[in-house]
């Protein structure tokens, strides 16, 4: 009896030690924003620190062009190769007002150069010249090529219509899954080069003298001040009258980097001072801001906090085993964050109703989840505190159990062999009288 109230006392304290923090989900109520679909995670975590809407299906305008890239680069590895522009790749885009380059009908190519007309300066041209090329002549088996690649990502909230991301019924996609192309589209250093440029200068081809390429991301000029945030790189902006302004793009500061997607953010006349602004723009360099001041790596949970307990059988002098975490976990928090600001619960189905001793220290027992702010920050192995001994008592008793059913066997085989000898000679005692 005493043991069982022990026990209880300790699973209250052990609940009060580790309530869950009182707070909104997430850092959005850091930030006033007005943009309506927006996520950002930690690129060395995976930590989500901001979060709206990101698996609402939304129109992507020009986020497009990343997977547009992807397929280009992963089917025309040699960059150097020279395309000749076709009149219908242009023409098909008559009348859509889509930002161009000024590709010319006839005009040849490298496929890198194209590239950089489609993620610098957002070309639409360079998008149906790279998907004619790719589709074998086909926009529309380049398409099939798109969404096949958003497949094999694993991205379900997402269909393409076409490679430029006009407007059309059926073209979507959502922020996370924004985010999904990006990392992927990353793994290629040329990518990267690309989308981190602010002026390239097109070289002369056959048709035109070289000219400069200006990059669309405004984040990424000094002399847009209200935008401008210099720890961003790339990666693509987006703008049509159903996707509202849009960007992915990525930031580092203090060893930390960001991935960030906006999408659906207002652009108006916010500070009435006869421009319109752009809310992807502020609300991404806003919420980049206040995670550079604000969140730190730090130790969440440590081997020495008791998470719970678990009942323990045929153990010596003990009824139940406390949980530690494995080791210390690190997660992206709050400066004047520490272990003590955080929950950590157990994942009831990873855990045992019962063990039974013999246990060792250290021994993996569950897991658990480490929340602050209501909000998943890490997942950590819960294993035992202490080695628990089995029982000296239950031992002798396990042991002279043993015994007794080793020695009623062995007795049960001795009996049965000897009645069995017995009847044999009786049995051959009659045949030989007969």
């Amino acid at each position: 009896m005493k043991k069982a109230i022990i026990f209880l006392t300790s699973i209250l304290v052990f609940m009060g030690i580790f309530a869950p923090v009182g707070a909104s989900a997430l850092y959005n109520d850091q930030v006033e924003t007005e943009t309506e679909i927006f996520y950002i995670e930690s690129l060395d975590t995976g930590t989500v620190l901001f979060e709206k809407n990101s698996l609402m299906r939304s129109a992507p305008a020009s986020l497009t062009k990343i997977v547009t890239a992807i397929v280009a680069l992963e089917n025309c590895p040699d960059l150097e190769t020279v395309i000749t522009v076709k009149e219908e790749c242009i023409r098909m885009l008559d009348g859509t007002g889509s930002s161009l380059a000024g590709l010319k009908p006839g005009e040849e190519i490298s496929m890198k150069n194209l590239l950089y007309c489609l993620l610098v300066s957002s070309a639409n041209e360079a998008s149906t010249v790279i998907a004619d090329y790719i589709g074998g002549g086909s926009v529309e088996t380049f398409v099939q090529m798109m969404n096949d690649t958003a497949k094999k990502i694993g991205c379900k909230n997402t269909s393409f219509k076409n490679p430029h991301g006009l407007d059309e019924d059926g073209h979507y996609s959502c922020a996370q899954d924004m985010a999904a192309f990006a990392k992927y589209a990353m793994k290629f250093p040329i990518f990267n080069e690309i989308t981190d440029t602010e002026k390239y200068t097109l070289p002369a081809t056959n048709l035109q003298d070289e000219r400069d390429l200006i990059t669309t991301n405004k984040m990424k000029m000094k002399n847009v001040k209200e935008y401008y945030v210099p720890e961003v790189k790339g990666i693509k902006t987006g703008s049509t009258t159903n996707a509202g302004r849009c960007i992915v793009t990525t930031a580092t500061k203090n060893g930390y980097s960001y991935l960030a997607v906006m999408m659906k953010g207002p652009f108006y006349d916010y500070d009435k001072d006869g421009y319109d602004e752009n809310f992807a723009f502020m609300d991404c360099k806003a919420m980049l801001n206040w995670i550079f001041d604000n969140i730190r790596l730090k130790v969440v949970a440590e081997p020495t906090k008791i998470v719970t307990v678990v009942k323990v059988k045929r153990a010596r002098k003990v009824d139940h085993l406390r949980l530690v975490p494995a080791e210390n976990c690190v997660a992206l928090v709050p400066d004047n964050v520490d272990s003590s600001s955080v929950s950590i619960e157990p994942i009831p189905e990873t855990l045992p109703e019962s063990v039974a001793a013999p246990i060792k220290k250290g021994e993996v027992m569950g897991k658990a989840i480490v929340k602050y702010a209501n909000s998943e920050i890490a997942r950590v192995d819960l294993v035992a505190a202490e080695d628990v001994e089995l029982s000296y008592l239950l031992l002798v008793l396990i042991i002279l159990a043993v015994v007794l059913v080793v020695g009623g066997g062995v007795a049960y085989i001795y009996v049965k062999r000897s009645r069995s000898r017995k009847s044999i000679r009786q049995f051959k005692f009659t045949d030989i009288r007969r």
